[in-house]
């Protein structure tokens, strides 16, 4: 796997074979949502920028993902 700037400083979660990448933003946090094989994040990618929890965006990640299986 390629590695960008911006993985190197995110904690990288497979959920499913989707990767997520989370980082701080403001005093939340974001968490980019890359599909299998894709370079760019989905749009409906979640982010707190008001004080959060990592975990809360993870599983926040992982609700967007789930949805869109079960489409």
């Amino acid at each position: 796997m390629a590695t960008t700037t911006a993985s190197k400083m995110a904690e990288v979660v497979d959920h499913k074979g989707y990767r997520i990448e989370i980082g701080p933003v403001g005093k939340g946090w974001r968490a980019a949502i890359y599909a299998p094989g894709s370079a760019s994040p989905l749009s409906e990618s979640p982010a707190k920028l008001e004080k959060s929890s990592k975990d809360e965006i993870v599983t926040e990640a992982k609700r967007i993902i789930d949805a869109r299986l079960t489409r």
